[in-house]
C-alpha cells in the first residue's frame, strides 16, 4: 500500500480593527523557521510563530504547478523562503515506445519567496531523469514488470522519480536535503535552486544496481552538529531497506540495515531525543514477511564519525500487538524524551489506527501506557500525524491524526479526524471530524500543525468520488482550538482548496505566521498513472496549486499593549446545545464574564480570573439553562462593553 476553504468563520470588524492596532503598537510576531518534517528534530510539530486566528484574502496568495500532478508530503519554510517536491509527470523524452528511455515521473523541487515570487526562474529545481524501465545483467522480472512494462524483461520500481519527503533546511550552508524515489539525496542550493551534490543509495549485494538502495519517502532530519539522517524504502527484490547518516559534503558517516532487506521498510521520518544524542527510527512491515513485528531503533549519536554503525545500535524494540505487527507511519518525542509512534495494526483483516508511547531507558526501551496502545478505530486505516503541545518545557498532550491509503481504489473513504490524546496515559480526551463543521470536508487528516499561542492547523485530503469513478474531490484546510476543560475542538476558520483535492501535504507554520500547505491536482487518476507525455506537455488537471494562507494573528509578546477595544461574539446565536464565545482583551486583567437572563439576573458564571491579553474562547453549555433571551456581561477590571444578547432554542 503507497503511503503517501474559504468557509471564512465571521469576522468582526471591532476585532480587525482592534488586531491592527495591535500590529501598529509595534507587537511583534514571533519569528521561527519550520525546517524540517514536524517543525524540528524531535518533529514536534509546533513552532512558536503565531498562525493566522483568520483568513485575510488579501494578504493569502496561490500559485499554479503546471503538470506537477501532485505536492506531497508539506513545505519547509525560513526567512528565505519556501519549499516544496511534486509528483510531476511520466515523460517521453526521445518520443520512443522503448520504456528504457521514459523518464519515470520527472517530480521537481520548487521554491517561492514568502510573497509568492519564485526563487529560481519560473521556482523549479529539476532533478535527475530515471529511466522508467532498464536492463541490467539479464534479471529475471518481478510482479512488477509484467503490469507497468509490459512483457519486457525490464527491471521497474513505480514511484521512482517522485519526491515524497520533505525538505530539511541547512541555513548554516544556505541549502536543503530533499530525499526522492530515485534512491538519492539532494543538496540544493536555497539562493539557486542548484544541484550542490546527490547521494545515491546502495545495495551492498548489488553496488553497481541503477535503482540504489531504495526509495527515499522519509523526510531528512538535519541535526545542529551537521548530521544529515534518513531511511530507504526497498521496493521489490533488487532493492533493500536501509538507515543513512551522512555528512554535510555528502559522504557517508554510517549506514544500517533494517532487519529484513525485504520485509522492514521505512515510512516514518527520523526523530531526535531532547539532548541530540540519540536517532530513532521505526519500521513499515511489507512484503511476504509482513507478519514479522515492526522495529523501533535508537542510535547512540554521541560516539563521533568512528564507531561502525552495528555498534551505534542502543537497542530494539519489536513491536507488535496481540501477535499482530505494527506498522509504523510517524513519530515525535516529547521534551522528557518519551517516544510517540503513530500506525496501524491489522485485525481480522481490518486496519486499525494505533498509537503509542516508548520510554528510553538507555540500553532498553518499554512501552509507558498501560494499555501499550491506544486504538484509534474510527473507520480510517492508519494514524498519519503526531504533534505535541508544549508550554514552558513541558508537554501538555498530544494530537494524532487518522487517514487512509492514497490508493485510487480505496481512496473513496471518507473516514479521519483529529485526536487529543493525554500523553501520560494515552487516554483519548476529545476529536474532531471536520465534516461535522464542513459537510465537505472529508476524508483523512493531513499531519496537525501547531501554533504558538496553540491554534492546531490541518488538512483534510477529500477523496475520490466514488470506488469506480477516479474523479478527485477537493480538499480542506482548517484552524482549530483546542478547550481543553470540555474536551473539545473549535473550528475558527475552514479554507477549500479551490476544486484541488489534498494529498499529505501537511501544513506548514512561516516565521511570518503564513500557514504554507500544497494540493494535488483535480484531474482524472490515469493522468498520474499510466499516461506517457511529451516533454514540457501540461496536460488537463494536472497542475495543482500552493497556497500561502495568511491572516490576521494575534500576538502576546507584550501584556499591555495600547489597544483601547474590547471585542465580545458568540457563534452560533441562536443556538439549542452549546455555543462559543469569543472574546479580545487589549491588557492583561481580572476578567468577568457573566449570563444573567433578560431579568437581570445572574444565570451563570462563565469566566473569573486573570487572563493574558488576546484573543479567548470559551464554550458556553445549555446544561440547566431554560430556553430564552439572555446577555453576556463582560468586564476587565473597571472597564465593560455592553451586554451581547444570546437566544436559547430547545
Amino acid at each position: 500500500m503507497n503511503l503517501r476553504t474559504i468557509l471564512r468563520c465571521p469576522i468582526i470588524l471591532c476585532s480587525l480593527l482592534l488586531v491592527l492596532t495591535l500590529f501598529s503598537s509595534g507587537t511583534a510576531q514571533t519569528a521561527d523557521p519550520w525546517l524540517m518534517k514536524g517543525h524540528d528534530t524531535r518533529r514536534t510539530g509546533q513552532s512558536q510563530a503565531y498562525g493566522p486566528k483568520t483568513i485575510d484574502p488579501v494578504q493569502t496568495w496561490s500559485r499554479d504547478v503546471p503538470a506537477a500532478n501532485v505536492i506531497n508530503i508539506g513545505a519547509s519554510v525560513d526567512e528565505r523562503g519556501v519549499y516544496f517536491g511534486t509528483w510531476g509527470l511520466q515523460r517521453n523524452p526521445e518520443g520512443s515506445n522503448d520504456p528504457r528511455t521514459w523518464d519515470k515521473y520527472d517530480g521537481a523541487v520548487y521554491g517561492y519567496q514568502l510573497n509568492g515570487t519564485p526563487l529560481w526562474g519560473d521556482g523549479r529545481a529539476d532533478l535527475d531523469i530515471v529511466n522508467r524501465c532498464y536492463e541490467y545483467e539479464g534479471r529475471e522480472r518481478d510482479g512488477n514488470d509484467i503490469l507497468f512494462c509490459g512483457l519486457l524483461n525490464y527491471k521497474v520500481t513505480f514511484y521512482n522519480g517522485t519526491v515524497e519527503g520533505q525538505a530539511a533546511i541547512d541555513q548554516e550552508r544556505n541549502r536543503m536535503y530533499v530525499g526522492r524515489g530515485d534512491g538519492k539525496l539532494y543538496a540544493i542550493d536555497q539562493g539557486s535552486g542548484e544541484i550542490v551534490w546527490r547521494y545515491a543509495t546502495f545495495n551492498p549485494q548489488l553496488e553497481d544496481d541503477p535503482d540504489g538502495g531504495g526509495e527515499i519517502v522519509t523526510s531528512p532530519l538535519y541535526d545542529a552538529n551537521g548530521s544529515i539522517y534518513f531511511a530507504t524504502w526497498g521496493e521489490g527484490k533488487y532493492e533493500t531497506n536501509a538507515i543513512y547518516a551522512l555528512n554535510p559534503n555528502g559522504s557517508l558517516r554510517w549506514r544500517y540495515p533494517s532487519n529484513s532487506s525485504l520485509a522492514h521498510r521505512f515510512f516514518a521520518s527520523p526523530a531526535l531525543s531532547p539532548d541530540g544524542g540519540t536517532i530513532y527510527f521505526s519500521t513499515f512491515i511489507a512484503g511476504e514477511n509482513a507478519e514479522m513485528p515492526g522495529v523501533l531503533y535508537a542510535f547512540n549519536e554521541l560516539a563521533g564519525n568512528d564507531l561502525p554503525a552495528e555498534d551505534r545500535l542502543k537497542w530494539k524494540l519489536d513491536l507488535s500487538w496481540d501477535g499482530n505487527p505494527i506498522f509504523t507511519n510517524t513519530m515525535a518525542v516529547g521534551s522528557d524524551g518519551t517516544i510517540y509512534v503513530g500506525g496501524w495494526t491489522l485485525r481480522e483483516g481490518a486496519n486499525i489506527p494505533v498509537v503509542f508511547a516508548v520510554e528510553d531507558n538507555g540500553s532498553s526501551a518499554r512501552l509507558k501506557w498501560s494499555q501499550s496502545y491506544t486504538e484509534l478505530n474510527d473507520g480510517a486505516q492508519f494514524v498519519l500525524g503526531l504533534a505535541l503541545r508544549e508550554v514552558g518545557g513541558n508537554t501538555q498532550w498530544l494530537y494524532a491524526t487518522t487517514a487512509n491509503s492514497g490508493a485510487p481504489l480505496t481512496n473513496w473513504r471518507t473516514e479521519g479526524k483529529l485526536y487529543a490524546i493525554n500523553h501520560t496515559t494515552g487516554a483519548v480526551l476529545g476529536s474532531y471530524d471536520p465534516s461535522d463543521d464542513i459537510p465537505g470536508a472529508v476524508g483523512g487528516v493531513n499531519s496537525p500543525a501547531i501554533g504558538g499561542d496553540g491554534i492546531v492547523y490541518i488538512g483534510v485530503r477529500g477523496h475520490f468520488r466514488g470506488p469506480f469513478a477516479p474523479q478527485r474531490a477537493p480538499g480542506y484546510y482548517m484552524g482549530l482550538q483546542y478547550l481543553d476543560a470540555v474536551g473539545r475542538f473549535v473550528l475558527l476558520w475552514g479554507y477549500k482548496t479551490d476544486d484541488n483535492y489534498v494529498e499529505w501535504t501537511h501544513p506548514a507554520i512561516g516565521p511570518d505566521g503564513g500557514i504554507y500547505v500544497g494540493s494535488a491536482s483535480h484531474g482524472p487518476i490515469d493522468s498520474v498513472y499510466t499516461a506517457l507525455h511529451a516533454p514540457g506537455e501540461v496536460p488537463e488537471g494536472t497542475t495543482p496549486k500552493f497556497y500561502a494562507l495568511k491572516g490576521l494573528t494575534l500576538s502576546v509578546g507584550e501584556e499591555n499593549a495600547k489597544g483601547k477595544t474590547l471585542n465580545l461574539e458568540a457563534q452560533p446565536n441562536p443556538f439549542s446545545e452549546s455555543t462559543i464565545i469569543r472574546y479580545t482583551l487589549p491588557a492583561k486583567g481580572v476578567v468577568r464574564l457573566v449570563l444573567t437572563d433578560a431579568m437581570g439576573r445572574e444565570a451563570r458564571v462563565i469566566v473569573d480570573s486573570e487572563e493574558e491579553r488576546g484573543e479567548h474562547i470559551v464554550l458556553l453549555e445549555k446544561k440547566n439553562l431554560p430556553e430564552g433571551v439572555y446577555f453576556c456581561h463582560l468586564t476587565v477590571g473597571s472597564e465593560g462593553i455592553a451586554p451581547k444578547k444570546i437566544i436559547l432554542l430547545n
